[in-house]
């Protein structure tokens, strides 16, 4: 893992998340993108029954959406919708540790998918990014820890949909990958499309986040020059992909099993 949150840090997370959802009455992210498309991060807050109904039915959705891909491979839409449904179960009680927060092994496995969805979904050039998509496909890739190309994608999606809640996660994003200006941008641009009489409660959920953002930009770096010099002596490298929560979970990062 990259880095590890526990404790008030941990809290510290979820507290800013779900205080921006409230702020925002359940906007972009974090209730689900779209009026039609179950679960979100507030259900992995919640974490659910984990029972199997709700497995199931998260699976369904899933298989669904593959198999209109497999009939339809050069449809953007099809793979957006690949992509929701991917991502609503890795949010699910399914996907994420509802003690910890923590992706659990089909959680991952659905992170990965959207990753790799989005990756055929780009390769098609649509005319128009969809931003709900795009919204799950960065967090998914925070979720890898790939906070760059989680900046790249939210920048997408805001094009396309522009949105107080929507610059707060780029804000996020931005500061994880140790991009302070384009995070402070994203912070300015979130307050000031915010409620006039809410700004103030924005400002100091953004200053918690930058704190937060800073701690894990400056673990990542430290993981990664401790990987090149690990490469350096001739180390054999672990083997997996790292994972972290999927951001607004706040849990520590997880390791896949081989």
């Amino acid at each position: 893992m990259l880095f590890d949150l526990k404790g008030k840090r941990k809290r510290l997370v979820q507290v800013v998340y779900v205080g921006l959802a409230i702020l925002f009455g359940g906007g972009l992210v974090l209730f689900g993108v779209g009026g039609n498309v179950s679960g979100g991060l507030i259900d992995a807050f919640r974490g659910g029954n984990g029972g199997g109904s709700t497995t199931s039915a998260f699976d369904d959705v899933v298989n669904r959406a593959n198999a209109r891909a497999a009939r339809n491979p050069d449809s953007p839409a099809v793979w957006a919708a690949v992509i929701r449904a991917q991502f609503n179960l890795a949010s699910s009680p399914a996907g994420s540790d509802a003690s910890t927060g923590a992706l659990t092994e089909r959680g991952q496995q659905a992170v990965v998918e959207v990753s790799q969805a989005w990756k055929r979904y780009e390769r098609l050039k649509p005319k128009k990014v969809d931003p709900s998509a795009a919204a799950f496909a960065a967090l998914a890739y925070g979720a890898l820890q790939d906070y760059d190309k989680a900046v790249s994608i939210q920048e997408s999606a805001l094009k396309s949909r522009p949105s107080p809640n929507g610059y707060f996660q780029l804000a996020d994003f931005a500061y994880r990958a140790d991009q302070v200006e384009k995070g402070d941008a994203a912070a300015k641009e979130a307050v000031q499309r915010s409620p006039s009489d809410q700004r103030n409660t924005v400002r100091s959920l953004i200053k918690d986040l930058k704190k937060q953002g800073k701690q894990i930009a400056k673990a990542v770096a430290e993981a990664k020059k401790a990987q090149r010099e690990q490469a350096k002596q001739g180390k054999d490298q672990p083997a997996g992909q790292s994972f972290g929560p999927l951001p607004g979970q706040g849990a520590a990062g997880t390791q896949p099993s081989p």
